[in-house]
């Protein structure tokens, strides 16, 4: 079965059925072009309407993801933020729809620190090798960023010798931990590291330990930086919902549903600190008409609100129930509980952190963590060993090898209660 086909198979049952913080581990040798280039610094005027850095203020830091490269990058400048948003770079870098608050440089609080900013030195050696790595490093350690500063120097075409990364700026500022753990009123910020596969070194930071811990071949190197801890937004008691087609224009999308339900949550900050939006993986949505599908939050949907300003959500969940509705833009949801049933969270647990971007919700294993669910729900309720075993090696399978994912997919497909004509 190929990728259009579960595609089909999917619309016809939801629609058819129913109307290291220490050690430093950069390789400044790997300094090869992979398909496209990292960031190179820019400086456009901040576009009206964004989110604006206020002197000693919380500020948002997004992430993005190139696909070609393979790397992660994050900005806190909200003029670099609209340039990637606006497609530069031939569109190859993504939000993944991951973000943390960081405090502003200027002014910012006593006791934090200026994350130094570095990129590959942009300089040649006679043979044509690239001095400087293709890619972006983050570090809030004074003594190595003075390290990096004037580390693995090498002698360019020129005849001058040049260190490997190239200082850009001080990105934003953030308090570093005591004693392997963060003061008191922050939160912990994590970092991975790519081990210098497919040519360049690169990393990545998240709130989360345990999705960088579940990246294949990335080694994880624990908590290197303590962040603002933002007041948590209480959801409202009723929220809407949007088919694809018609949810509302400038929302961030969170979450990895195949759009069959699709929530809409917007928080209005207008205290004077940052605040967390936090939907913890298993958080249910809960139909008020009980004719329209229940949403379930596979993955964990984490998301800052800058002081000041308005956000406005999309929840991707996926859907709890085969044979009711998809949501649509009449439909209302209440918040639930976390799940128990105990199905549920094992295939939560398989899929967790590792579907990817919201960008591509349709993806093979997304579609078969849907049906999974759907097993549970609506079929046997539960899966066999021999199903999980087929899920836990589908979610394991690069993201580049759709044969071997497409084989997969077709194989745990087929032994499911819960398809068309089953």
């Amino acid at each position: 079965m190929n990728r259009n086909s579960l595609r089909y198979a999917l619309c016809v049952l939801a629609h058819g059925l129913v109307a290291v913080a220490a050690t430093l581990t950069l390789d400044a040798t790997a300094g090869r072009l992979l398909g496209g280039n990292e960031l190179q610094p820019l400086s456009p005027a901040s576009p009206s309407g964004l989110i604006q850095k206020a002197a000693g203020g919380v500020v948002e830091v997004v992430e993005f993801h190139n696909a070609t490269l393979d790397h992660y990058f994050i900005s806190a400048d909200p003029a670099e933020i609209a340039v990637l948003d606006g497609g530069a770079f031939g569109n190859a870098w993504k939000r993944t729809t991951s973000t943390f608050p960081a405090w502003d440089v200027v002014g910012s609080p006593p006791g934090t620190v200026p994350v130094c900013r570095f990129f590959g030195t942009d300089r040649y050696r006679a043979d044509g090798s690239r001095i400087g790595p293709n890619s972006h490093f983050y570090t809030a350690d004074p003594n190595e960023c003075a390290f990096v500063k004037t580390a693995w120097q090498s002698v360019a075409n020129d005849g001058i010798s040049y260190p490997a990364w190239t200082f850009e700026s001080n990105a934003f500022a953030v308090k570093l931990p005591v004693g392997g753990a963060c003061p008191a009123g922050t939160q912990p910020l994590y970092r991975a590291y790519n081990n210098g596969a497919r040519g360049d070194p690169n990393h990545r930071y998240s709130l989360s330990a345990g999705v960088l811990q579940a990246m294949a071949g990335w080694a994880f190197e624990g908590l290197v930086m303590c962040l603002p801890q933002g007041d948590s937004v209480v959801l409202p008691p009723q929220l809407a919902a949007c088919e694809d087609s018609d949810c509302p224009a400038s929302t961030t999308s969170l979450g990895n549903g195949v759009g069959l339900v699709n929530v809409v949550v917007e928080i209005v900050n207008s205290s004077g600190s940052a605040q967390e939006l936090v939907v913890p993986a298993g958080t249910t949505f809960v139909s008020t008409s009980g004719t329209f599908q229940d949403g379930l939050a596979v993955d964990r949907l984490q998301a800052t609100i800058a002081p000041g300003t308005t956000r406005k959500f999309v929840l991707r969940l996926f859907c709890m129930q085969a044979t009711r509705a998809a949501s649509h833009a009449a439909t209302v949801y209440a918040p639930g509980p976390v799940t128990t049933n105990a199905q549920l969270l094992d295939v939560i647990a398989i899929a967790n952190g590792k579907l990817g971007s919201a960008g591509d919700p349709l993806g093979l294993k997304a579609e078969s963590v849907q049906y999974g669910i759907w097993e549970v729900t609506d079929g046997r309720g539960a899966l066999t060993p021999a199903q999980r075993a087929l899920l836990v090696s589908l979610i394991g399978t690069p993201a580049s090898d759709l044969e071997a994912q497409a084989t997969l997919a077709e194989q745990f497909l087929a032994t499911l209660s819960v398809l068309p004509g089953n």
